[in-house]
């Protein structure tokens, strides 16, 4: 397979009217290692072709999350310097992903779920430090099919205030988290964080947002995307892959 990035488009972010009482909303994406990206469809895809998909993907992710006038500002988290190319060339600011302290898990090697949690805090950190308080969203970054109007709705949702969560389609995991206002983001990603997360106090957002809710993990997960509908860097991908989706948007 071709090694070579695809050219994606520029991402243009929208400016609008803001309320006085309305506060800004800072997106937070997480990205790993590509190396390590989407081990689940490792029988169907080799490691570049997983990796042109994690990048397409996340591509079509940005760029929707660019086209919610409600979300002012992205930042990519990552410790992969192609994904942080991608980030810089859509006009999205990047907060490299610390490395682990060991020394809070008695030298052994942390958990992927504890290094992407303490990566997410410390973004979330920065940001605040930065730009004093601001609503936060962290969103996954394989959501090709979600759609403007989703993460729209989703986000006057969370503006009542505190914490929330946009439940995934599998009933388990967590597609969205927001923190608003002065309520700390505290992340609990990893098996069962819908749990987590409600455990910690977040409540459920309802809402028929099925792209918002389909991150990809597994290939009936590439199945649910395609039957609603992907990206057009996504579409590119799985062309390149020959694995062309029956619907695009």
């Amino acid at each position: 397979m071709d090694s070579a990035e695809p050219p994606y488009p520029h991402v243009v972010e929208t400016p609008h009217a803001r309320t006085e009482i309305e506060r800004p909303m800072h997106a937070i994406v997480a990205v790993k290692s590509l190396r390590s990206a989407k081990s689940r469809l490792a029988g169907e895809l080799d490691a570049d072709a997983r990796a042109d998909l994690v990048l397409a993907m996340l591509h079509d992710t940005l760029a929707t999350v660019a086209a919610v006038s409600a979300i002012d500002t992205v930042t990519v988290v990552t410790p992969d310097p192609t994904v942080a190319a991608l980030a810089y060339s859509v006009g999205v600011t990047v907060y490299a992903d610390p490395a682990p302290d060991i020394s809070l898990t008695n030298g052994a090697s942390p958990r992927a779920e504890e290094t992407l949690n303490a990566a997410l805090s410390a973004a979330a950190a920065d940001i605040r430090a930065k730009r004093g308080v601001v609503d936060l969203v962290v969103l996954q970054a394989d959501l090709p099919a979600m759609r403007p109007s989703e993460l729209t709705e989703a986000v006057a949702a969370a503006r009542s205030g505190g914490r929330s969560v946009v439940v995934d389609h599998h009933g388990t995991g967590t597609s969205a988290l927001f923190a608003c206002g002065e309520s700390a983001l505290d992340p609990r990603f990893g098996p069962e964080s819908a749990r987590g997360h409600a455990n910690s106090g977040a409540r459920p957002l309802n809402g028929q947002w099925p792209g918002l809710r389909t991150d990809v993990d597994t290939h009936a997960d590439l199945d649910t995307v395609r039957a609603l509908g992907v990206g057009p860097a996504t579409l590119a991908s799985l062309t390149r892959l020959k694995a062309t989706p029956s619907n695009s948007r």
